[in-house]
């Protein structure tokens, strides 16, 4: 699996589905039923309010579709499989903050490397655009506290982190996305998803924005010390039919903070990345997960 990473400008002050979602989920038997499959917990369907999505899902930066992707069939799900860490709370990982000269080489020095994924808030709804289908809307912060020794002039600065990624619970499929970059703050992403002759469609779109909470700067030196927190409002929506509920949202915790510059400023692209298995070779134990729709 790609680690999904993205990008985003430094805002400085001094520089700068659904071909089943027709059928209504008491008469249709959920995909993934099994008898090792813990009880699902999802609110039934007529306790669910009707809603609208906080944004517009007609308006995105990238719009991108998917092949039909064919699930293998399984005798225990995934998630049950792997003894997944499930977060109760916010989560640590690691950012790089990047200031760059005119050819890319890094001038600054970090002096800390830790951000926060906040525990998200979900609400799950049913909207008229998509009959049969249900709506979660999920929304989460990422907290980016930039303490950094930098020139008091530079060509241009941007930091990298992990953007978060979902996942299916019970086959292990890593949900297609975008690539956010410092070029697209948005995207969407639908398609089909095949198990056992029946198609699925999922349609993922996430939305971004920055802000700054705090930002200091003193002289030391003839160089800057620069004190910055950087707030990222998320949120993310996922159409699905009414009996799905296999949804995980995972972060990656590993410290991988030591990538090249070159290696950081070459992945700030707006890639798709279909949908692909989690991973026999990735380390669970590198992310922590917190549950959206899936069992508990």
């Amino acid at each position: 699996m790609k680690k999904r990473l993205a990008a985003i400008s430094s805002i400085l002050v001094f520089s700068l589905l659904l071909s089943s979602c027709g059928q209504p989920a008491n008469n249709k038997k959920r995909p993934f039923d099994d008898d090792n499959t813990t009880p699902s917990t999802a609110i039934p369907t007529p306790m669910i309010p009707m809603g609208k999505p906080t944004h517009d899902l007609t308006r995105v930066d990238v719009k991108a579709t998917y092949d039909d992707f064919y699930v293998d069939d399984f005798s225990k799900p995934w998630g049950a499989d792997k003894k997944l860490r499930i977060a109760s709370s916010d989560v640590d990982n690691y950012f790089v903050y990047l200031a760059l000269d005119s050819k890319y080489n890094q001038v600054n020095e970090n002096l800390n490397f830790i951000s926060t994924v906040t525990k998200p808030t979900i609400q799950v709804y049913r909207c008229e655009d998509y009959p049969g289908c249900l709506v979660y809307e999920v929304n989460y912060e990422q907290i980016f506290p930039i303490y950094t020794r930098e020139p008091a002039s530079y060509y241009t600065s941007f930091f990298s982190y992990h953007n978060v990624e979902f996942v299916d619970f019970y086959t292990g499929t890593v949900i297609p996305s975008v690539f956010l970059s410092t070029s697209i703050d948005s995207f969407g992403v639908t398609g089909n998803f095949v198990y056992k002759g029946e198609k699925y469609r999922l349609d993922y779109y996430e939305f971004r924005h920055s802000e700054i909470e705090k930002s200091e700067t003193r002289n030391e030196g003839g160089a800057i010390l620069l004190s910055q927190t950087v707030k990222i409002n998320s949120t993310s929506y996922f159409i699905v039919p009414e009996f799905y509920d296999g949804l995980l949202m995972c972060v990656y915790v590993a410290n991988d903070t030591d990538r090249s510059v070159q290696e950081l400023v070459e992945e700030n692209t707006p890639d798709f990345c279909p949908p692909e298995p989690f991973g026999d070779d990735e380390d669970t134990d590198d992310y922590v997960f917190f549950t959206i729709t899936a069992p508990k």
